[in-house]
């Protein structure tokens, strides 16, 4: 009987010490299982941390990089509004200059007394002024060099008992004409002025009606013809 309990008890002595080992191995298995997961985490949170740092050092970088192109842009976009200004306001002093109205002006006189026929040309050959040199001493005509309103003047004057018939002419067309007569034994004097806009190759000049009898002393009387750019 003590053999045969001996036997029982060493039995299952042996089941309850197979089943702790078996236990034994199925802790050892999930403590091992649990070690590759804990692991497994380090390593993702490692690698996270990682991507952390990587991804925050682009970010400066990128901040960094934006910050720089940025800071060129507005360099370079100041630069060329500055010259832009710059080259703005050199047109517009230059526009002004252009708008600005030109000296152009001139003022001949006769040498002496002459008689000029009918329909002739008047040619006052002393000139005084000729800022623009449009008026031309050979022909007595004067040439608009720039498109304007212009103002003409004859300032003449008659020899004794005599006529004299002077008109202003535009490209051929009679602007203003007149006739005046000296007294017997004086020379009077007269004038006649016109205002025309000239195109750019326009012309101006005097003369006659009718025989003209004009007298020129620079002691006591003269013979002029004028003219002046008054705006453009």
């Amino acid at each position: 009987m003590l053999l045969e309990r001996v036997l029982r008890n060493e039995l299952a002595l042996e089941h309850t010490l197979k089943e702790i080992k078996e236990t034994n191995t199925k802790v050892v298995d999930a403590l091992r299982k649990l070690q590759d997961e804990n692991n497994k985490v380090n390593t993702a949170i490692e690698l996270m941390e990682r991507k952390e740092i990587l991804m925050e050092a682009t970010l400066d970088d990128a901040v960094k990089t934006a910050l720089k192109n940025v800071s060129a842009s507005l360099t370079h976009i100041l630069t060329e509004s500055g010259r832009a200004i710059k080259e703005m306001e050199s047109r517009v002093e230059r526009l002004k200059g252009d708008l600005k109205t030109p000296s152009i002006q001139f003022s001949a006189q006769l040498d002496s007394s002459i008689t000029v026929n009918s329909n002739q040309d008047v040619v006052f050959t002393r000139v005084e002024v000729n800022e623009g040199q449009g008026y031309d001493k050979g022909t007595g005509k004067f040439t608009a060099s720039v498109v304007g309103l212009y103002n003409f003047a004859v300032n003449y004057c008659t020899q004794s008992s005599k006529f004299v018939y002077p008109e202003i002419v535009h490209n051929g067309k009679s602007l203003q004409r007149s006739c005046f007569y000296g007294s017997d034994g004086y020379y009077q004097c007269s004038s006649l002025q016109a205002y025309v806009v000239m195109s750019k190759g326009d012309i101006v000049w005097v003369r006659t009606t009718s025989t003209s009898y004009f007298y020129d002393n620079d002691s006591s009387a003269s013979t002029k013809f004028s003219g002046v750019l008054i705006h453009l």
